[in-house]
């Protein structure tokens, strides 16, 4: 979808193929805010987020997937703003003046995150045991 003020609604591109029922969902890099919006360009709903949202993905039941890239958070919230579940990034590296950066040098910046569920596709036949990775969700203290 493109954007103009020239058109209804700014909308002057139409592929209903490229939409998620019927909605597309954007974010602005290092915005506070992810908009719905429907196939005239409507605004139906708008997450606000004073973290910061780098990538927001909406997920078939409805709720949003936010990932606030430079602190390594990612959050599922309700379209009631509630939070389902969050995530921080326990790894840490060097960081330098990239975005994410602190005063220690070190950042536990992500770019991105996508939700699966144990069925998903992509899961089918791997090992899913956390009993596997013990010795390094200890090592992250998250296990």
């Amino acid at each position: 979808m493109g954007w103009s003020l020239h058109h209804p609604h700014g909308l002057i591109y139409y592929a209903p193929q490229y939409c998620h029922r019927g909605y597309t969902l954007f974010a602005n890099l290092r915005g506070n805010e992810a908009n719905l919006i429907d196939m005239e360009g409507r605004i139906c709903h708008r997450w606000y987020w004073s973290g910061g949202i780098n990538y927001a993905n909406l997920l078939p039941n409805g709720n949003t997937l936010i990932c606030e890239g430079a602190t390594g958070r990612f959050i599922e919230v309700t379209q009631g703003h509630q939070i389902v579940w969050e995530f921080i990034n326990p790894l840490f590296a060097d960081s330098g003046r990239i975005a994410g950066g602190s005063s220690s040098g070190q950042a536990n910046s992500v770019f991105r995150a996508h939700r699966f569920g144990p069925g998903d596709p992509p899961l089918q036949g791997r090992d899913l045991d956390p009993a596997r990775y013990a010795n390094l969700n200890r090592t992250l203290g998250v296990g």
